[in-house]
């Protein structure tokens, strides 16, 4: 059975490129089963994957190297159960280490498993990340290059964002940066790019050559530390069909306000829910373009399902979006539940394992 484990920082695109390559490979007649992962419980990811038709099952609560138990259960679960050809393991975007911690503990417990390590990074990001001027803090900056430093497969994703000069100086900056990685430029809305991704990763030779990376454990804990993560399930009710133009005001408003307090934002996922449809909306740091929304024109009842990640306290994160909910809630006339929240700050990272190569 072939895995592919998928890393690299929030927002760089690692559940797109995913759900393509799932429905290319359910057309080639493929069992193809997903498990998500976040520090929370609520996850946008997982409910979206599940909506697609996709056998999908999650760590939640940790990230994969804190519960490897939960982790390698999820895995059988898919082999036994749902006889899975191909699994993809999307870890948390601010996870790192995962050579030692998951990698190798699969190769040690789980020997007939051939695991591939695919480490996304934006194509407008990196570049500053890898410069002198930075958006997120240097202890968070710090867990996005230990994750580029252990690829097996470098994959810059989001070329289609870059202009062709652009393109040219950033290859030139990959090479210099790591000139012995196995590097792929990526669009992950074109088939031939999912395609071509899944035949590289499927054919890595080298993975028996899979050298651990140091990582400073405390920097690591100060990076997850200075970003906040908050979960919301709403339900907004209205009685004159005014629910959908109520959720993409407050969508809109969440974003604009976040960014007028140029808070770096991880990602910003909201999935919505009205009358059996679902709508997937993401945002990150350097995607500002707001997407259209589309909603009946008339709809009184729609559920809607938040994940923030932002570098800043709970209580300026909460305070935002609990501000903006107020008041789209008296400009639309609109009631807005909240079913469950939370916000909080992930734990320090303790790996169940951590073998050293």
């Amino acid at each position: 059975m072939y895995l592919n484990l998928l890393s690299g920082f929030l927002g760089s695109g690692k559940t797109t490129a995913i759900n393509h390559a799932c429905k290319l490979l359910q057309k080639q007649g493929l069992r193809v089963g997903v498990i998500t992962n976040d520090q929370g419980t609520e996850l946008v990811d997982t409910q979206f994957m599940v909506g697609e038709g996709i056998d999908t099952k999650e760590v939640t609560g940790s990230c994969f190297c804190c519960n490897f138990e939960s982790f390698s259960r999820n895995m059988n679960q898919l082999l036994e159960q749902h006889q899975v050809d191909l699994i993809f393991a999307e870890s948390v975007g601010s996870c790192t280490d995962l050579v030692s911690t998951i990698l190798n503990p699969l190769h040690r417990y789980y020997g007939e498993i051939r695991p591939s390590l695919s480490v996304f990074a934006d194509a407008k990001l990196l570049p500053i990340a890898l410069g002198h001027s930075r958006i997120f803090k240097d202890s968070v900056n710090y867990i996005y290059k230990r994750q580029l430093e252990e690829a097996d497969l470098l994959i810059i994703n989001k070329i289609d964002l870059l202009g062709s000069t652009e393109l040219e100086v950033l290859q030139s900056l990959i090479q210099k940066e790591f000139p012995d990685k196995q590097v792929i430029y990526q669009n992950s809305l074109r088939h031939e790019s999912i395609l071509n991704w899944l035949h590289q990763a499927q054919n890595y030779e080298h993975y028996k050559e899979r050298k651990s990376i140091f990582v400073d454990y405390d920097t690591y804990g100060a990076g997850e530390a200075a970003l906040t993560w908050l979960d919301y399930s709403l339900e907004l009710f209205s009685s004159d069909g005014r629910v959908g133009l109520a959720a993409a005001l407050l969508i809109r408003m969440m974003n604009r306000m976040i960014r007028e307090r140029h808070l770096p934002i991880g990602h910003l996922k909201f999935l919505i829910e009205d009358q059996g449809q679902r709508q997937k909306l993401s945002f990150t740091t350097m995607e500002t373009e707001e997407p259209a929304l589309q909603f009946p024109r008339s709809i009184d009842k729609l559920r809607m399902l938040i994940n923030a990640r932002v570098e800043c306290r709970p209580k300026s994160l909460k305070n935002i979006i609990d501000k903006a909910i107020k008041r789209v809630t008296k400009q639309c006339n609109v009631k807005i539940d909240r079913l469950k929240t939370a916000v909080f700050i992930p734990g320090y990272p303790n790996p169940t394992h951590r073998i050293i190569t």
